[in-house]
């Protein structure tokens, strides 16, 4: 039986979609890429997320306080349900849905000592790995609380990339640790989001709960987010994950080293980043 949402989506389109604009109505947006970094793991995801996701073929990033999917509750403790095992590994079967890591139990992590974030970052990423076979290598910070050395520990930890709350301009050229989003709040427009993503190349939305009445300032209207996806499908504005970033950039990478390497020079970034203790290299003397 297919859920409400999608029984009702007809007419929610016609309430919710934006009014057709002369010479943008029909633009194909093809060298657009949306991210969907969905946080937290709540079990709406399921329920109004996910069967959009099969019906236009599309993706998101799902960061998961790995403490919840078997038992436990995070720090802040909510009422909502949130997903469990099957059902995340149903959604990386029919989606391919990238995993990423939101801690274990989603505390402050600038609040807490160095051990015990150390722990909630790499245990984190050891639970995921584990459940799911898969290697997770996008980290999301709680809250969107970090500092450099909360950045280090994530680098150290194995991660590639993370993205924080804020907004900005993607690029993992500047730092892959600090990607920026533009949020879906309760008090977000549709017409505002259709409009960042036509100007912008790359959009991450950050979403938690997509509901049918928002009525806290973390929900967005499920009838608006239905709107989106159709309209992204339409314009054929590409839905991707972070993982797929990662991996573009290191194909950009690899580009400019090609190029670099036939007029004669050495790539300098090769040498970036080495952590001679992290790799265990055997010092010459």
């Amino acid at each position: 039986m297919l859920p409400a949402i999608l029984l009702l989506l007809p007419l929610q389109l016609a309430q919710s979609t934006t009014p057709a604009r002369p010479g943008l109505d029909t633009l194909d947006l093809s060298g657009r890429a949306v991210v969907l970094s969905v946080d937290d793991g709540y079990h709406s995801v399921y329920e109004n997320v996910y069967p959009l996701l099969k019906r236009y073929r599309m993706t998101m990033t799902l960061a998961l306080i790995s403490g919840c999917i078997t038992k436990g509750r995070p720090s802040y403790n909510p009422s909502d349900r949130f997903l469990n095992e099957d059902e995340i590994r149903e959604m990386i079967d029919s989606c391919g849905i990238e995993v990423a890591s939101h801690t274990v139990t989603h505390p402050w992590l600038t609040r807490v000592n160095t051990a015990t974030a150390w722990w909630e970052i790499t245990e984190s990423k050891r639970q995921l790995e584990s459940l799911f076979g898969t290697e997770v290598i996008t980290f999301v910070y709680p809250y969107g609380d970090m500092t450099g050395r909360i950045r280090d520990m994530v680098r150290r930890a194995g991660y590639r990339l993370a993205r924080k709350v804020g907004p900005g301009t993607p690029n993992l050229w500047v730092d892959p640790y600090r990607i920026p989003e533009v949020e879906l709040r309760m008090e977000t427009r549709l017409p505002d989001i259709i409009e960042h993503i036509r100007r912008n190349k790359t959009t991450v939305i950050l979403l938690h709960r997509i509901v049918p009445s928002p009525r806290v300032f973390t929900e967005w209207s499920a009838a608006d987010f239905a709107a989106l996806l159709d309209w992204m499908h339409r314009r054929r504005v590409r839905v991707v994950n972070l993982a797929e970033l990662y991996r573009q950039w290191w194909r950009e990478r690899l580009d400019r080293a090609l190029i670099e390497a036939t007029r004669g020079s050495v790539p300098t970034w090769l040498f970036e980043d080495v952590d001679i203790d992290a790799t265990r290299t055997r010092h010459s003397r």
